[in-house]
């Protein structure tokens, strides 16, 4: 069963991208051309493929130290919000193990196929190539930007849970149980990797297809797959909203490095679906 459904997720993705209204910062659709240097499919090889991914990768790591005032403030926010979550979350756990169901099963499963490993590293290797056999530039890189997401929560997240130590939900210890450097699954909770992943894809692929119903349905997805991981007794209310935040912001930063190397970082190409507007970054 487990196969079914992701291969079925894998397919839905390829095809939601393929189908879609052209993305013009993706597809560089009619009218706009890329960049100066800027390469097509026919010309890129896998080995710059997999250069792009590190270097937004590494543009990723590196945005702190470019970071102004507003960008600390909203850490700061994001920091005080996740922290101050932790005032809630045994109640919330309480609620929502309380009010467990078939139908809350069913979507349990939903969400923990949505932002498991087994579907998403298949599905960025598909809609990756999917791209480069058919020629498409903005699936091809939609495949680049879901594996740096992923790279992301493999070397970034995995070593912060391993390195806190937080106790999950279900071993009954409390929400302050920390036990540094182990690497015990029972103390895997911080940070939700289902939840940074799930965000971060969602938010790419929206992105690349620019459309209202996009982002409704993909972010559905991802919110059934964090409210999944608080369901399943695997993650407490402050491991699921922090990785949703830096799954947000870290893709955020990705798409907008490729946005940046495929139309230039003084042209934004926006699409609406039926026509094409631009706009100017002073």
């Amino acid at each position: 069963m487990g196969f079914h459904i992701l291969s079925r997720v894998a397919w839905l993705l390829t095809a939601t991208i393929l189908l879609a209204p052209r993305p013009a910062a993706g597809q560089w659709a009619i009218g706009i051309e890329p960049r100066p240097g800027a390469e097509s499919s026919a010309d890129r090889s896998f080995s710059q493929d997999m250069s792009d991914v590190w270097d937004a990768f590494t543009y990723t790591l590196r945005s702190p130290s470019r970071w102004d005032s507003d960008d600390w403030l909203t850490a700061g926010v994001i920091t005080v919000v996740t922290v101050g979550s932790t005032v809630v979350e045994e109640d919330f756990r309480r609620a929502i193990q309380g009010s467990r169901g078939k139908f809350g099963d069913a979507l349990e499963r939903v969400g923990f196929w949505y932002g498991t490993p087994w579907v998403t590293v298949p599905a960025s290797l598909l809609t990756f190539g999917a791209g480069a056999a058919f020629g498409a530039d903005g699936v091809r890189d939609t495949g680049l930007m879901m594996m740096d997401v992923l790279l992301l929560v493999g070397l970034v997240q995995q070593p912060a849970r391993m390195i806190a130590g937080r106790a999950r939900p279900e071993t009954d210890e409390s929400h302050f149980s920390f036990r540094p450097f182990t690497t015990s699954n029972d103390r895997a909770s911080f940070i939700s990797g289902h939840a940074w992943s799930a965000v971060g894809i969602s938010n790419i692929v929206a992105r690349q297809i620019d459309q209202v119903w996009a982002y409704t349905t993909l972010f559905t997805f991802a919110g059934i797959a964090g409210w999944s991981r608080l369901y399943a007794d695997k993650h407490w209310l402050s491991d699921v909203l922090l990785g949703s935040v830096l799954g947000y912001l870290s893709s955020t930063t990705v798409w907008r490095w490729f946005e940046d190397q495929r139309l230039g970082p003084d042209l934004q190409a926006v699409s609406s679906g039926r026509w094409i507007t631009f706009s100017f970054r002073l």
